[in-house]
């Protein structure tokens, strides 16, 4: 589905109904791969909205998007839109996590909880403390399509159901990716966002309900800026999984699934 936000057009797509839990993907992918790792765990009760973020996916309308702030304040309105004043919970990966913790920022208690997995703390990569990625070859795969490279670049865990997830989940978002428009931000230094020096501060005393799953074998964001988050006047929690770099989602599958199940259930409670 279209909807228009402050003159800029997003896809989006809404499956189920009950207590409302947004999903936001991770960069040079699109919703395609929050939804082919959610929804084969969905129960009833919960209303899924699965947004395609500016410059990915079907939201290739990015004229009025100059940076992360525009982002963030699209989604939020895109929220106020869909859902109104309603509490709500969020779900995201990588850059779709850092959305996620501006949100919580912004929207306070409006959050009633957030599920995250390898979110992005510092966006600039030259501020991040990343890890050394490895691969553990659990089958060997013959094959030459040229996104296998890509994919053990990825992927700490190698096996068949890893690369029949990553070509179903992340290659179609990464076919309609923007890289020239995501660059130019990246290249004007603003793909942070302005409030990012302030956000671990701001967390401290928010009331929402987070779980943060990350790997210890993460190359793109790491795992040790993540810690920064921990509070004791805070609802965070974090799991810091060995073997799992990126994809969480294929590297440590039952994990990730039992913590999601689990977050699943606290929302139906809401």
């Amino acid at each position: 589905m279209k909807i228009t936000i402050n003159n800029t057009q997003l896809n989006y797509e809404i499956v189920g109904t009950g207590f409302p839990v947004y999903f936001f993907h991770g960069m040079s992918q699109d919703s395609t791969s929050m939804i082919e790792n959610y929804e084969p765990l969905m129960t009833t009760g919960i209303k899924r909205i699965y947004l395609d973020l500016p410059g990915m996916g079907d939201s290739q309308d990015v004229s009025l998007v100059h940076n992360s702030d525009d982002v963030l304040r699209l989604v939020i309105d895109f929220i106020n839109q869909i859902t109104g004043d309603q509490s709500i919970a969020i779900c995201g990966h990588s850059y779709g996590g850092y959305i996620c913790l501006g949100l919580i920022d912004k929207l306070g208690s409006k959050i009633e909880s957030a599920f995250l997995t390898c979110p992005v703390v510092h966006a600039d990569k030259e501020n991040r403390d990343i890890s050394a990625h490895k691969n553990i070859i659990q089958e060997k795969l013959e094959t030459t399509d040229p996104n296998y490279q890509k994919f053990l670049d990825m992927n700490v865990l190698i096996n068949l159901k890893a690369w029949d997830n990553y070509q179903k989940a992340i290659i179609p978002g990464a076919n309609k990716f923007n890289l020239a428009f995501w660059n130019q931000i990246k290249a004007s230094h603003n793909y942070s966002f302005s409030f990012e020096k302030e956000l671990v501060a701001d967390l401290t005393s928010n009331n929402s309900d987070v779980t943060i799953l990350l790997g210890t074998n993460d190359q793109i964001v790491g795992y040790r800026d993540q810690l920064g988050l921990l509070n004791p006047a805070n609802e965070i929690q974090i799991m810091v999984l060995n073997d799992a770099g990126h994809n969480l989602f294929t590297d440590r599958p039952k994990d990730w699934q039992d913590q999601f199940k689990k977050f699943s259930k606290s929302i139906k409670k809401i």
